[in-house]
């Protein structure tokens, strides 16, 4: 674990590393609804799997440009079932509480999500 932490904060910005605890901050939020919410309990699996799978994947390639595709494969479904499924559920509300850190949410991953196609497709192109 000590190894992925050394080459992420080797490979990013201080900007970058706001990014990522604004992003381990919205998912760990997911923990306050889960009582209520099951989109928030599948928040909160996609980001409690998102740990290992990035440490595996890490171990696997040593490259932390990489990691995006446990992004890719955890939280882009992740996203759709939000948008498709919980949002268009009657008792969720965009100005409550939970409606505003669903969008947060929702927003964060889509932008992640921009990030790291960018960051796999330079690796794959070479360009990185």
């Amino acid at each position: 674990m000590e190894e992925m932490t050394a080459a992420i904060n080797a490979a990013t910005s201080p900007a970058v590393k706001m990014w990522i605890n604004w992003m381990l901050a919205v998912f760990a939020i997911s923990i306050i609804f889960v009582w209520k919410y099951k989109g928030a309990r599948w928040v909160l699996l996609a980001f409690l799997l998102s740990m290992p799978a990035a440490y595996f994947l890490f171990q696997a390639t040593k490259d932390p440009w990489l990691l995006g595709l446990i992004h890719f494969v955890l939280w882009m479904p992740l996203g759709i079932h939000l948008i498709v499924v919980e949002l268009k559920r009657t008792e969720v509300r965009i100005a409550s509480i939970y409606g505003v850190w669903l969008v947060l949410l929702l927003a964060t991953i889509a932008i992640s999500l921009v990030f790291d196609f960018r960051d796999v497709y330079q690796v794959l192109t070479g360009s990185r």
